[in-house]
């Protein structure tokens, strides 16, 4: 088989069940409900880049200012003040509505720092930039293959719940090389929290979903272990 080079999320547990890390420059949608990890997930994912790996990573945040997702970090012990003023890590909060502005912006941002690893959180605010939702597919899709030919491997968060799913108009079905999912699931008495891998494009990945702790190291799976198993 062809080895395929990989970017290694440095999350302990998480690129075990996905072979060795997410293949690079591919493009990777992370789902979860409300609670269940999510914005812990790509900051990891860009401070062991920056940290272990050596690859500058950009944080697009549409929602959360830069100050709350520095003290979000503060509490894992990530010091992303000393990467952001090293141009290891360059954070954006973004507060326009022009789709093509962010996306030239994007751009802009990756060329600056040389980035090797990008967030995008949370996608789902994408559908307050259409009122048209043949619009929002056709650009949306069009971000997607953007960020694919990058150079960046690629995160972009996503909004589930039990009840339904947000979709990213597509870009999880037709553009994203990878889906993961995070859940927070009531079990009895108790919740639990777990990682699904739905599909990770040329990689040999776990069928089965894994129970994840948060600690104050950050967020790890353990990947030895099934959900519903004793946690």
């Amino acid at each position: 088989m062809i080895e395929v080079p990989r970017t290694k999320t440095g999350i302990p547990g998480l690129d075990e069940i996905i072979n060795g890390g997410i293949p690079r420059e591919n493009l990777v949608v992370v789902g979860g409900d409300p609670g269940s990890g999510k914005t812990i997930f790509c900051l990891e994912f860009l401070y062991n880049g920056a940290m272990k790996y050596d690859e500058p990573g950009l944080y697009i945040s549409l929602e959360e200012s830069q100050e709350e997702l520095l003290k979000i970090a503060d509490i894992f012990g990530w010091d992303f003040r000393k990467l952001l003023e090293e141009e290891k890590v360059k954070m954006i909060s973004v507060e326009l509505y022009d789709f093509d502005k962010l996306k030239n912006m994007i751009e802009d941002a990756i060329r600056q720092i040389g980035a090797k690893r990008l967030v995008i959180d949370p996608g789902v605010i994408f559908r307050l930039y259409f009122e048209r939702e043949l619009d929002a597919r056709k650009r949306i899709l069009s971000l997607g293959r953007m960020l694919k030919k990058s150079g960046c491997t690629a995160i972009i968060t996503n909004e589930i719940s039990l009840e339904k799913t947000s979709s990213l108009f597509g870009l999880e079905e037709y553009v994203a090389d990878g889906v993961i999912l995070l859940y927070h699931t009531r079990l009895e008495d108790r919740f639990i929290r777990s990682i699904g891998v739905l599909k990770m494009r040329g990689t040999k990945i776990s069928e089965k979903l894994h129970p994840i702790t948060i600690s104050k190291s950050g967020l790890t799976v353990l990947a030895k272990q099934e959900l519903f198993e004793d946690v």
